[in-house]
């Protein structure tokens, strides 16, 4: 009698133990589906989030690389127009402009993130980094993107135009707005940054002289914006295309 109800105890026991075990075993199950269920939410939502991402991140380099070529188109369409122009202080005093690219002053652009703007103000933020304008003492200041004082380069408005416009068909590039100024050379320290000189007094020829620099900015879709210089020499030979001295990405 006694060793039946020893092993009944011993049986109710060992069945305890087993719901026991297979309830734990059920938690760690649980536990452990959840646990693989938030990792795959986590994979397929980073998935999708790249997906989504990926285009927009195409779309903003190509913005970019146009920008770019813009850029350079109006680099070239100024270095073209300086060799039919035999004296460059005009342009550095803003009596000749462009004759292919737009030259009035006036005119408002709409630009093709859909934000307006001028010469002007476009001008004013080249010159001295704000929109309104500029003072003779900002012009002259000494500062770490302009460091010549009165020889820096006081960009003079040359011309402006939208790429799309000028080129038609299927062969026509994405809307983009390209605007160009020319300005001396920063190396002639002759004090007077709206004059080409050629020579000094005593009749030797200026470091800088005969050489201007050509700034293009360009202005495209999801706000894509290329900023590029480059420095000109005077053609040796008469008609010649100007000698190309430097290059430089500003942006």
């Amino acid at each position: 009698m006694f060793l039946r109800a020893r092993c009944a105890d011993d049986i109710v026991v060992a069945t305890h133990s087993a719901d026991r075990n297979r309830r734990a075993e059920r938690g760690v199950a649980l536990i452990a589906t959840l646990l693989i269920l938030m990792v795959v939410s986590a994979v397929g939502l980073g998935l999708a989030f790249a997906t989504s991402v990926e285009p927009v991140i195409a779309s903003a380099h190509e913005a970019s690389l146009t920008g770019g070529y813009a850029a350079e188109a109006g680099l070239a369409i100024a270095l073209h127009e300086l060799r039919d122009v035999s004296d460059w202080s005009l342009i550095l005093s803003g009596r000749v402009r462009s004759a292919i690219l737009q030259s009035s002053t006036g005119a408002r652009m709409v630009l093709p993130d859909g934000s307006q703007t001028d010469v002007a103000t476009l001008t004013n933020l080249a010159n001295c980094g704000h929109t309104a304008a500029c003072s003779n003492a900002e012009l002259d200041a000494f500062s770490s993107d302009r460091p010549w004082g009165p020889n820096n380069p006081r960009w003079q408005f040359f011309g402006h135009a939208r790429l799309d416009d000028l080129i038609s068909g299927d062969s026509a590039p994405p809307p983009c707005e390209v605007v160009v100024w020319i300005g001396d050379d920063a190396a002639e320290l002759d004090g007077d940054p709206q004059r080409d000189s050629q020579t000094a007094a005593d009749g030797t020829r200026r470091p800088g002289a005969g050489i201007v620099v050509i700034r293009a900015e360009s202005y495209g879709v999801r706000s894509a914006h290329r900023v590029l210089t480059m420095s000109v020499s005077r053609a040796l030979a008469p008609g010649a295309e100007p000698r190309i001295v430097a290059w430089r990405e500003i942006r």
